[in-house]
């Protein structure tokens, strides 16, 4: 079958050192997503989010004053990303 294809689309068949595998090897998507499901990530990457909100809840909990600490803080970051995002917006439309 992918010969047929190959004899349609006008184009020389790939040699077997550059085939990993009839159709995956047409598509550089699947190749990609081949390779990433080959690659295993580390279980502790995707345990940090919920080990960190744990140890912050507990902190909270502990010392409720840090709660408005961390909301003024955020509300600093959000102030500063809005002004860079305006700027970047202005520059783009000039």
């Amino acid at each position: 079958m992918t010969q047929h294809a190959w004899k349609q689309a006008g184009e020389p068949p790939a040699s077997e050192e550059t085939s990993h595998g009839g159709a995956m090897s047409m598509c550089p998507m699947a190749r990609m997503c081949g390779g990433m499901m080959k690659k295993r990530s580390s279980g502790w990457l995707l345990m940090l989010p919920g080990i960190l909100l744990i140890i912050l809840g507990v902190l909270i909990f502990v010392e409720p004053q840090i709660l408005v600490w961390f909301i003024a803080a955020a509300t600093i970051l959000m102030g500063i990303m809005l002004l860079m995002m305006a700027g970047f917006i202005r520059r783009m439309g000039a």
